[in-house]
């Protein structure tokens, strides 16, 4: 399926009919997190994140759930880093209808509230960039902009932690016990050291390559000078947050922008006759280029006036 299915205006309005019986497809494979679930409160060894966990859906896990406004940008960064277009809703901007602001408790991404971001890029653009757009990486944080379709897998050792993310292939390493290298190679993942405070895990990342948008609805791009620091915890044996600080002096000076959350539900596991099955299946998803241009020839072949 094309992802976020972005290729052309045809895709998109498909998309609108189908992303409501996705998210009930995700809703029914997690546990609703209004509620607990039945080994919520049982004990937990709060420095073992193994396994894996699957994004909550609803305003509380929304890529727009975030009070806090962005810092206000750099001259440097209003000339370096903003977008032409992005293909999603801004954070905040100019209002399409000034009677028709949003409404939070309903939002989600098939309404356009905004024409412009705050610095005038347009937004709900289908050709806009968007997190991962030509099979690049998506990187932290933009990787969780979709949790409902991801699936973090945690690995543990004394030396590192290891976490895989289903959606768009993705894995990163947390090492423990040591400081960022003094010199080094910028990338997509950028280097991540991790120490415990109490139960929390915090994760300090630098050496972005500045190649990757911040999320899909910030409508410019990390800086190579982008520093994010995650701080996982495990608020009971199913249910895992993850509260994440963003720093760019380059394109916010001395200011950082906090608030940024996402929560993750530990997926079941049922033992029939001595062999373990994961209550939840997820399939390959791989981004491959040649496949979203088929996808989008055929979706256009089918909807030409005959």
């Amino acid at each position: 399926m094309r992802k976020y299915f972005a290729g052309s205006t045809i895709t998109l309005a498909i998309a609108l009919v189908f992303i409501p019986f996705l998210f009930v497809s995700a809703q029914n494979a997690v546990p609703d997190p209004s509620k607990s679930s039945a080994t919520a409160s049982q004990p937990f060894d709060p420095h073992d994140l193994s396994g894996d966990w699957i994004g909550e859906t609803g305003p509380q896990n929304s890529r727009w759930a975030n009070k806090t406004p962005e810092p206000p940008l750099t001259e440097w960064a209003k000339q370096h880093l903003l977008y032409k277009s992005i293909s999603h809703d801004a954070l905040d901007g100019t209002l399409k209808d000034p009677n028709n602001p949003p409404n939070n408790k309903v939002r989600d991404n098939d309404r356009a509230f905004y024409a412009t971001d705050l610095y005038g890029v347009p937004v709900n653009d289908p050709l806009g960039e968007y997190p991962g757009k030509d099979c690049e990486p998506e990187s932290a944080p933009a990787m969780y902009d979709t949790p409902h379709f991801s699936l973090l897998t945690f690995f543990m050792s004394p030396e590192r932690i290891v976490m895989l993310n289903n959606h768009h292939r993705e894995w990163r390493i947390f090492w423990l016990n040591r400081d960022h290298p003094k010199e080094m190679d910028p990338t997509f993942e950028g280097d991540s050291t991790a120490h415990w405070e109490g139960d929390t895990l915090v994760v300090d990342t630098i050496g972005f390559n500045g190649r990757s948008m911040i999320t899909g609805v910030v409508a410019h791009s990390k800086s190579d000078a982008f520093h994010l620091v995650e701080r996982f915890r495990r608020v009971d044996h199913d249910r895992l947050e993850i509260d994440m600080t963003f720093y760019d002096p380059k394109a916010w000076g001395d200011k950082s922008w906090p608030g940024f959350k996402r929560y993750f539900d530990l997926v079941p596991i049922e033992k029939v006759h001595d062999r373990v099955y994961k209550a939840d299946e997820f399939t390959e998803w791989i981004c491959s280029p040649q496949d979203n241009k088929n996808f989008d020839k055929r979706v256009m072949d089918l909807y030409k006036p005959q």
